[in-house]
């Protein structure tokens, strides 16, 4: 059976050293493909490095930065492919990741996103078999989890399985389907884009599965994890974003629930984080909140358009959810771990380890 032709699409910001380590990877995929590098208005050199270093690779350069949301919208409207592969630039494949995904799109044609297994890379390049995440679910406020997180893989995710959504670094998905739901959300610039993305490729009837036979090494928030991008102001994002969320792909019967308990639960969190001194990450989801009054118009826009098209009830979605609120399980690990007097797992979310 042919191979389809996928588009592999990968957005950047100041990611030259990146792309010298993590591009020959991409360009080492067996099977028919283009890469498009869509660069949000680097100041690194990283347009004139790719130009002179990776002439296999389309160049896009975009005026400014769009954010990952935007830029992967541009690399997808000069695609060519019958799959977007949706990539960051921080990910290291190992051979065969491209071929192993689009074969689950040719042997199911209700597949609409497939992802994969991702292990950590050290900023030395050292491989480790620690998980970083083998798809993704959520719970019903948008919270999100990465199945196998922190853990040693031992093989014990390696069966091909439904989950709810891709995480961004690494999502293929159909290209009709894509234009189909809107693409991303330019809206949100980054962070939780993959989430609503395959929130809505579910309400079209579609399935999201992770293949962990294809596995990559990521290194993690290489980009995200710098003074251009604080903490507060990934909670800012990260909280306006998933209630945005929410407001378009709930039913009005369901946002009656939800959004009542949503907005208790960021009540919560920020009067912890205020308690525990974290003045800017307190005001994070406050901000979050009044950026969504302020943008209700074009939000419940969008909502017409998405729940005009949706094909599956919420009794689908909220199948494929996880029980409870992930937030109130991490804050009670995070206290249970403290308590013993060691480092939890979720301190940089809680703010145990530094200010900002």
């Amino acid at each position: 059976m042919m191979q389809p032709l996928v588009s592999i699409v990968i957005v950047t910001w100041n990611g030259r050293e990146l792309l010298r380590r993590f591009l020959p990877s991409v360009l080492a995929q067996d099977g028919p493909r283009e890469i498009i590098l869509v660069d949000n208005a680097s100041t690194d050199g990283t347009p004139e490095f790719v130009r002179d270093n990776f002439p296999e690779v389309q160049l896009i350069r975009n005026a400014r930065n769009d954010g990952t949301a935007e830029g992967s919208n541009v690399g997808a409207r000069v695609a060519h492919g019958d799959l977007l592969f949706f990539l960051s630039n921080d990910m290291e494949l190992e051979p065969g990741v491209v071929r192993r995904l689009s074969s689950h799109f040719v042997a199911d044609p209700m597949v609409g996103v497939c992802t994969l297994k991702m292990r950590r890379i050290t900023a030395e390049g050292r491989r480790l078999d620690l998980l970083d995440s083998v798809g993704g679910d959520v719970d019903v406020f948008g919270m999100p989890h990465a199945r196998g997180i922190h853990e040693t893989d031992h093989g014990q995710w390696d069966t091909p399985q439904e989950v709810f959504f891709s995480f961004g670094g690494a999502l293929m998905i159909r290209r009709t389907l894509f234009e189909q739901t809107g693409g991303y959300d330019a809206a949100y610039f980054t962070l939780a884009d993959d989430i609503d993305l395959c929130w809505r490729v579910r309400l079209l009837g579609y399935r999201v599965l992770v293949e962990p036979g294809a596995v990559l090494y990521h290194r993690v928030s290489a980009t995200l994890d710098t003074p251009a991008f604080p903490r507060s102001f990934r909670r800012f994002l990260s909280e306006r974003n998933t209630l945005r969320t929410l407001l378009k792909n709930y039913s009005m019967l369901a946002l009656l629930w939800v959004l009542p308990l949503d907005l208790f639960l960021v009540v919560c969190e920020s009067l912890f984080f205020l308690l525990c001194g974290h003045v800017r990450l307190a005001c994070a989801s406050p901000r979050a909140v009044a950026w969504n009054i302020r943008h209700i118009g074009e939000t419940l826009a969008e909502r017409r358009r998405i729940q005009s098209m949706r094909k599956a009830g919420d009794d689908e979605i909220l199948r494929h959810m996880l029980k409870g609120s992930q937030k109130l399980r991490m804050l009670w690990h995070y206290f249970r771990v403290r308590a013993g007097g060691q480092k939890s797992e979720w301190d940089g979310y809680f703010g145990a380890e530094r200010r900002r």
